[in-house]
């Protein structure tokens, strides 16, 4: 069971709701804007965990961190790449600093180790109209080793799989916390160490956007954390939303 009260100890900045298990963490924090801002919801489990383009995460209960944290922000278009880059980056610092393992990052918002997704950020935006309400940083990460469906059992791993300590789930919440709240404060910081951890860098990847899919090298991001490619014509491109494989 994760202990709110170190949390709330350790990072008094944030609010924190603590659920057995719910459908989605992101979801749930939908139904309640009403809240304040830099609430985190925290499940023991999810039924329906949130992923990209639709996707599931598997969550099972116990084994993982599945949070979300309510943001109000700026309407800025580019603070849902911002907030999902920096997201993904303090995960790793986070797991760094309590496990001693240093993952990378597949661009934009999954962290990696021996080709394996440990981790993932999903950012939604809300809007009123033209208006943005409000933004969901949700946050997986798998921490203690549990028994993969097949769908997953080669693309999906833990923590845990790859060292022997254990750590309570709520010492690496606050690490995350901590990391997040540094890097919001010094975004060029933040963009550094990115770029440092960019998983498959000068490295041929395959895009998959819009139904199509084509392949380029990876170059690095550029300020606002979109992922900068060279096209098999050597034209650079910049890409805000798309997947990346090192797979066709």
């Amino acid at each position: 069971m994760i202990d709110v009260r170190v949390l709330k100890k350790l990072c008094p900045t944030y609010s924190f709701l603590h659920l057995d298990t719910i459908d989605s963490t992101n979801e749930y924090l939908k139904s309640r804007l009403d809240l304040f801002e830099k609430t985190i919801v925290i499940a023991e489990g999810q039924t329906q965990g949130k992923g990209r383009n639709g996707r599931s995460f598997y969550s099972p209960k116990g084994c993982g961190i599945y949070m979300s944290l309510l943001i109000k922000p700026q309407n800025d278009p580019n603070t849902i790449f911002d907030l999902t880059g920096i997201a993904a980056l303090s995960a790793l610092k986070a797991i760094q600093t309590v496990y001693g393992i240093t993952p990378s990052i597949k661009w934009l918002n999954d962290l990696m180790v021996q080709d394996q997704k440990i981790a993932g950020i999903l950012c939604e935006s809300l809007f009123f109209g033209n208006q943005m309400k409000a933004m969901i940083l949700g946050i997986g990460i798998n921490v203690h080793s549990f028994k993969k469906p097949l769908d997953i059992a080669s693309i999906a791993a833990s923590i845990e799989d790859f060292v022997s300590i254990k750590k309570p789930r709520s010492i690496l919440i606050a690490k995350f916390l901590h990391s997040f709240d540094d890097y919001l404060a010094a975004p060029d910081k933040a963009l550094e160490d990115y770029r440092k951890h960019l998983a498959y860098v000068n490295q041929k990847v395959y895009i998959h956007q819009q139904g199509q899919t084509l392949s380029g090298i990876v170059r690095g991001i550029d300020d606002h954390f979109h992922l900068l490619i060279e096209n098999s014509q050597g034209q650079s491109e910049s890409l805000v939303s798309a997947e990346i494989s090192i797979r066709p």
